[in-house]
């Protein structure tokens, strides 16, 4: 096992459209054969997001989706016909299954932080699922 420290993360997100991203493991750009996940643990990412920031609709498939909201408010819609708001301290699940388009967005006027997990199901497919 590697103790690996917030500040070797790897960097990313867009900067000039108000997202910043750190991620634990090899993620994007970022490749790093060596650091690919931990158990079923794909992901864990911590995004802060400014006001009216966020990621456009974009696709999952077979994986777990765990978020912690930190502080602000997470707007999160998805194909499934989902929406809500997520507060701090809150924790949703989305279970992408064989398929699921989402967004998630800073809709309010404070900046936005929040943890994300990604995680690798006991038996992928089904239908989406949220809570």
């Amino acid at each position: 096992m590697e103790l690996r420290r917030a500040g070797a993360r790897y960097p990313g997100g867009d900067p000039e459209a108000g997202i910043a991203s750190s991620h634990a493991f090899s993620f994007g750009a970022h490749y790093d054969p060596d650091n690919l996940r931990f158990g079923a643990v794909i992901a864990c990412n911590e995004e802060r997001l400014a006001p009216g920031a966020g990621f456009d609709e974009h696709p999952h498939s077979h994986t777990e989706i765990v978020t912690w909201v930190v502080e602000g408010e997470l707007t999160h819609r998805d194909t499934a016909g989902h929406e809500t708001v997520v507060r701090p301290g809150d924790v949703q699940r989305l279970s992408s299954a064989g398929g699921v388009r989402h967004v998630e967005r800073n809709d309010g006027s404070v900046p936005l932080t929040f943890v994300q997990m990604w995680l690798a199901p006991l038996d992928p497919g089904g239908d989406p699922a949220y809570e």
